[in-house]
């Protein structure tokens, strides 16, 4: 859509900043929030205190300093840090943040939406009507987060014509910058910027375009739009027009979105498990209980699957994973599991040790599954809606199998209430 106005607002060192906006003794210290939710203390780091198996989600600007990078992993980041504190993540706190942030943003604009658990994009044309507008609503959500989440938690605020712009823009000033891109200034501050600054230009997109001879921007530009195309589909034209700084995406407001519901694609979760193992019975657990929160997803959702994908990562990183479809759609946590299982036992023969276990749900359409004429099953099925009732009321930990009840599923920092989903 042309002549739009768009704010992207990424928030600092998020997780890092919440915490010390809680704990007053965590300010000015280099802190690191893990991955995984733990229900212990804050970790004490010592030759004789084991660091948790997990990665730093985020990293508080005094750990930035010192070296410590988000997803680098807890042992690394403390041979880096000696210092460094380790902190527990709270999926829940900083769930509700971003609910409150995103409503601070409704005030100005009511095309808001939400990137990730840090980060939105506001369509802003009509209520700011120009750019010197534009930076008088950044200016007055600065004020607001300050007064209504804290002083310690900034943004960093980016201000262009397209969606990508305001995002590239917002990440070159970090912390707490607010950089505003013109229309006619868009080449030339696109043009100060590395490929990989770029949402969707990752590291392996960035090694196929150096093959082509294409190291920046202005090449990226000029390179044959045909050769583009068959070196990457229809993404080589994203990839082209981004290089312009156009997105022809925009951004619909949750209203518009109840509206207009669309069938989602998939519906995952995966886990790194607590230590690598070559055990089966210790991989088949975790599966089971990762099935049984897909399946309550997918009811929740009043979605059936038709397909069941499996996938495995090994301790040397490397990964495998296959897919398998139904006759008949399904959100039966045990039937997702049977198969997910049938295809992780052709993937590993559990000689080399398993890192991660995921399933995903695909092929996914509204309804529900095809009443059985069995009793049995007649009587699983009513079971499974009066767990559903107690997940629905009182969470999904309500319950748990028999052969998963020691099997314990730690949520992500950034769980959104919903720890791994995919």
């Amino acid at each position: 859509m042309a002549n739009r106005i768009y704010l992207h607002i990424d928030m600092n060192s998020y997780f890092a900043s919440v915490e010390q906006q809680a704990n007053p003794f965590l300010r000015g210290k280099p802190i690191g929030i893990t991955g995984k939710r733990d229900d212990n203390e804050t970790h004490r780091w010592s030759p004789h205190n084991p660091i948790p198996r997990s990665v730093i989600a985020t990293a508080s600007r005094e750990a930035k300093k010192l070296g410590v990078k988000t997803a680098m992993s807890t042992w690394e980041a403390k041979r880096i840090c000696p210092s460094l504190i380790l902190y527990p993540g709270d999926p829940e706190k900083y769930s509700d943040i971003m609910h409150r942030f995103n409503a601070i943003y409704r005030g100005f604009t009511h095309r808001v939406e939400p990137f990730s658990v840090d980060e939105s994009f506001l369509d802003v044309t009509e209520t700011a009507q120009d750019y010197l507008g534009a930076a008088c609503i950044a200016l007055a959500i600065r004020e607001c987060l300050r007064d209504q989440c804290g002083e310690r938690i900034t943004a960093s605020i980016g201000i262009a014509g397209s969606k990508v712009m305001a995002k590239l823009a917002g990440e070159s000033v970090k912390p707490n910058g607010l950089t505003i891109v013109l229309p006619d200034e868009t080449l030339p501050f696109i043009d100060t910027r590395d490929l990989q600054d770029l949402c969707g230009i990752g590291p392996r997109i960035e090694r196929r375009l150096h093959v082509l001879g294409i190291t920046n921007f202005a090449q990226l530009r000029t390179f044959p739009r045909a050769k583009l195309e068959e070196a990457f589909g229809r993404y080589g034209l994203w990839l082209r027009e981004a290089a312009f700084g156009r997105d022809s995406s925009t951004i619909i407001s949750s209203i518009e979105k109840s509206m207009t519901p669309t069938t989602p694609k998939s519906v995952g979760h995966s886990y790194t498990l607590p230590r690598d193992t070559d055990d089966p019975r210790e991989v088949k657990r975790y599966l089971l209980c990762l099935c049984d929160k897909v399946a309550w997803r997918l009811r929740r959702d009043g979605l059936i699957a038709r397909r069941v994908s499996a996938f495995v990562r090994f301790a040397d990183f490397s990964g495998a994973g296959q897919q398998r479809a139904f006759r008949e759609g399904t959100s039966d946590g045990m039937t997702l599991f049977k198969n997910a299982w049938s295809i992780i036992r052709n993937l590993a023969d559990f000689t080399d040790p398993i890192r991660l276990v995921g399933i995903s749900a695909a092929d996914l359409q509204y309804g529900r599954p095809n009443p059985s004429l069995f009793l049995k099953e007649q009587k699983l099925t009513r079971l499974t809606h009066a767990l559903d009732h107690l997940q629905t009321r009182y969470g999904s930990q309500v319950w748990s199998r028999a052969a998963a009840l020691h099997t314990i599923i730690k949520p992500r920092s950034s769980g959104f209430h919903f720890d791994h989903e995919l």
